[in-house]
């Protein structure tokens, strides 16, 4: 992941440590991916790794522990959550976050686009074509998603 996001998302966590759960042991992170039956994109697992969950910008990403200020369920819990309520076809699908309107936000390994589903009226949109670039917009709030 490129440097600049560590950065963004460092300055963030030193003015708010408890916008975040704590980074993860690697462990934890293979533990996560053997419950999914899933390989997590890197760019995901280094976020995890480093910050567990949090605050980043305009956008909640899940992780394992949860965070004091800002409500991070277990990424584990809410993708096996949102796998029944998806129609066929995302049975691999990974939540990173759940917008306001609880439609959940992730992607549908192994593909790496980011998108969020409309539950009520079961629209789709690709918000980014990586982990990596959903922070990015996060950090420059581009994503235009309500938390």
């Amino acid at each position: 992941m490129k440097i600049e996001i560590f950065n963004a998302i460092d300055e963030e966590y030193e003015m708010c440590p408890e916008a975040f759960g704590g980074p993860l042991n690697i462990e934890e992170v293979i533990q996560a991916e053997d419950e999914l039956k899933v390989k997590l994109p890197e760019d995901f697992k280094e976020f995890l790794l480093r910050y567990g969950s949090g605050a980043v910008g305009e956008a909640i990403i899940l992780g394992l522990k949860e965070a004091e200020f800002v409500a991070t369920p277990s990424f584990v819990d809410k993708s096996l959550h949102f796998r029944k309520a998806l129609h066929k076809g995302y049975e691999d699908f990974i939540a990173i976050g759940i917008d306001g309107a609880a439609n959940p936000i992730g992607f549908n390994s192994p593909n790496p686009e980011i998108i969020t589903f409309d539950i009520n009226f079961g629209g789709k949109e690709v918000i980014a074509e990586s982990f990596e670039e959903y922070l990015e917009k996060a950090i420059r709030e581009e994503l235009n998603i309500h938390f």
